[in-house]
C-alpha cells in the first residue's frame, strides 16, 4: 500500500512536469499490481509496524490502508482509469471497522499491543479527515502515552528535574528490544502531530476566526496543552507549536553533539544515541517536522490562557522557564508524589533497629512495572512483585534484584511517596507496624511526570 502510495504521488509529479505518457504506462501498472493485492488482503492478519506481533487488525495499518487507497484513486482519476471508484469504496470498509481503535481513552494499536507509538505516527502521517491530527481523539492518544513514556524513561524524569521541556517517546511501554528506549523518529513525529494540529487549527479560523474554544468540544487539548476556559483558537495554535517545538528541543539535546548523525534510539539512562546509526527514517521524520514547522512560521503569539502545572503527565508550561507567559489560571500546586528524591523517616521501631534506613533517596532508574528505584549509599528503596509467592510490596534491601526485605509496605501504589502509613519491620519472626514511619517527596515540587514545558517562544533550539 504505501509503494502504492508512493507511486501514485511520483506519477502526479510526472503529470506536472509533463511526462503523462510515462505516468500512465510506467507508474500505472505499477499501482495496479500493488493494490490488487491490498483490495482482497486488507483485513488478513499480518506484521506491526516493528514487525514483532501479528494481527489482522493494527491501526497504523488501517490507517495507511485508507489513505494509500484514496491517493491511489485520485491518481487513477486524472490519468482516466476507472478504478478510482473501487479504491475509494475499500477503503470506505477500511474506515468502517477502524472506528472500534477509540476505547474511550484513547486510540489502540491492537489487541496484542495497545500502547504504542505507532497510533500517533499513524494519525500525523495518514489522517485524512479521520482521527485527524487536531482531533480530539489525537489529543487523548497524546496525552495517555506521553505519560506513559515520562514514567517509562529515567532521561525524561531526568531532563524534568532540570527544567528542560518537551518530552521523548520511544515505541510502546516495556519495549525490550536493544534496552527499550526513546526513538528519535517517533520523537519527531510527535513533534509534527502538534505541528499539524496548529496547521488545521488555523485553518479553521481563516473561516471562523478567532473563535473561543468549548469545553467540551475542545476538552482534550484544553487538558493536555492546560489551556483555560475562555481560551481561544488562537491560544490553541500557540500552544500547539509551542509544544512542537519543546519536544524537538529536547530530542535536539540529545542529539546535537554526534554533528548531524542521527541514530535509532537515545538511551533512556544516559541520554546518548544508540542502536543503529545513521537510521533514514529518522533523519526523514526530523525533516518532515522541521518542513511542517517551517509553514508555520513566523512564530504565533504566546498563549495568554495556559496555567503552569498538569497532574496528566502531558506536555505543560514551566513557571520556572525565562521564556514562559504570565498565567491567567491556578497556580496551587498538586500533591507532590513519585518525586525524583523521597525522604524516609522514622521515630519508631525502624528508625531505631536501622538508623541508616532514615535519609534522601535519589531515583536511579525504573523497574519493570514502570515504578522508580531509590538508592541511598548502599541501600536501595524499590518495588517487589513475586509471582511464585505472590507478594508485593516496596521493601529496602542491599539489592534492587531482592525480593524481600526486611522492612515493607505492602500497599502497591504507583509511587513510595503517595504510599499509605503501613510500614513493617520484622524483628524475632514476627511482623511489627511503625506508625511513625512515612516516605515523602524531598523538596522536589515535580508530580509524576509533570514537568514537561511547552513553552518556546523562541523557536526550536538551534
Amino acid at each position: 500500500a504505501l509503494r502504492a502510495m508512493a507511486m501514485a504521488k511520483w506519477g502526479q509529479i510526472l503529470i506536472d512536469s509533463g511526462h503523462e505518457s510515462d505516468a500512465k504506462t510506467t507508474i500505472w501498472p505499477l499501482i495496479k499490481f500493488d493494490l490488487e493485492w491490498v483490495t482482497e488482503n486488507w483485513d488478513s492478519t499480518g506484521c506491526d509496524l516493528w514487525e514483532e506481533v501479528r494481527s489482522d487488525d493494527f491501526f497504523f495499518n488501517r490507517m495507511a490502508f485508507i489513505y494509500c487507497l484514496n491517493a491511489a484513486a485520485d491518481f487513477a482519476d486524472q490519468i482516466g482509469e476507472s478504478l478510482g471508484a473501487s479504491y475509494r469504496s475499500v477503503a470506505d470498509d477500511v474506515r468502517a471497522v477502524i472506528t472500534k481503535h477509540w476505547n474511550g481513552n484513547y486510540l489502540y494499536e491492537s489487541e496484542n499491543r495497545p500502547d504504542d507509538g505507532a497510533t500517533i505516527h499513524a494519525i500525523t502521517t495518514f489522517s485524512l479527515d479521520l482521527y485527524t491530527p487536531d482531533s480530539e481523539e489525537a489529543a487523548a492518544t497524546i496525552r495517555y502515552l506521553v505519560k506513559a513514556f515520562c514514567n517509562e524513561y529515567p532521561i525524561n524524569q531526568e531532563d524534568n528535574d532540570a527544567g528542560d521541556p518537551g518530552i521523548l517517546i520511544g515505541r510502546y511501554p516495556n519495549d525490550s528490544y536493544a534496552g527499550g528506549n526513546p526513538w528519535q523518529l517517533l520523537t519527531a513525529i510527535l513533534a509534527e502531530c502538534f505541528y499539524a494540529g496548529a496547521t488545521i487549527t488555523r485553518k479553521k479560523m481563516e473561516t471562523r476566526g478567532n473563535y473561543q474554544l468549548s469545553s467540551t468540544e475542545n476538552a482534550q487539548w484544553m487538558a493536555l496543552l492546560n489551556l483555560d476556559a475562555g481560551a481561544t483558537a488562537s491560544d490553541l495554535a500557540a500552544a500547539q507549536v509551542s509544544a512542537g517545538d519543546a519536544v524537538l528541543t529536547r530530542m535536539h539535546n540529545h542529539i546535537k553533539a554526534d554533528g548531524g548523525k542521527v541514530d535509532e534510539q537515545i538511551d533512556k539512562y544516559t541520554g546518548k544515541q544508540a542502536s543503529a546509526e545513521n537510521l533514514t527514517w529518522s533523519y526523514a521524520n526530523i525533516l518532515h517536522a522541521l518542513h511542517t514547522r517551517k509553514g508555520l512560521s513566523p512564530d504565533p503569539p504566546g498563549p495568554t490562557t495556559t496555567t503552569a502545572k498538569t497532574t496528566e503527565g502531558g506536555p505543560t508550561n514551566n513557571p520556572t522557564d525565562p521564556t514562559a507567559n504570565p498565567t491567567d489560571g491556578p497556580t496551587d500546586a498538586p500533591p507532590q508524589t513519585c518525586c525524583s528524591s523521597v525522604m524516609f523517616e522514622s521515630t519508631g521501631a525502624i528508625g531505631t533497629s536501622n538508623p541508616e534506613l532514615v535519609g534522601s533517596y535519589r531515583r536511579i532508574g525504573t523497574d519493570a512495572t514502570g515504578r522508580s528505584v531509590y538508592k541511598k549509599d548502599d541501600v536501595y528503596l524499590h518495588y517487589v512483585n513475586d509471582v511464585a509467592y505472590k507478594f508485593e510490596a516496596w521493601v529496602f534491601s542491599s539489592s534492587a534484584d531482592d525480593l524481600m526485605g526486611d522492612v515493607v509496605n505492602e500497599d502497591t501504589n504507583k509511587c513510595v511517596d503517595a504510599t499509605a502509613p503501613t510500614w513493617e519491620i520484622l524483628t524475632d519472626n514476627s511482623w511489627q507496624a511503625d506508625s511513625t514511619a512515612k516516605v515523602s517527596c524531598d523538596g522536589n515540587t515535580d508530580t509524576c511526570c509533570s514537568g514537561l514545558s511547552i513553552t518556546s517562544t523562541a523557536g526550536i533550539a538551534s
